[in-house]
């Protein structure tokens, strides 16, 4: 799961194709797609909120 999380946080393109349906990640669970993209989106969020 680490891998995946490391090549979505190297390849942001892909966090949004996979959001609109474009792509998809052979052998992760829809279940943990979708906690590693919110848990990623949701880390730039506090960041933006700490540094305001």
């Amino acid at each position: 799961m680490q891998e995946v999380v490391n090549f979505l946080l190297e390849n942001p393109e892909v966090i949004e194709k996979v959001m609109n349906g474009q792509a998809s990640l052979l052998g992760v669970e829809l279940d943990d797609v979708l906690s590693v993209i919110e848990g990623i989106l949701g880390a730039g969020k506090l960041l933006n909120m700490y540094w305001y």
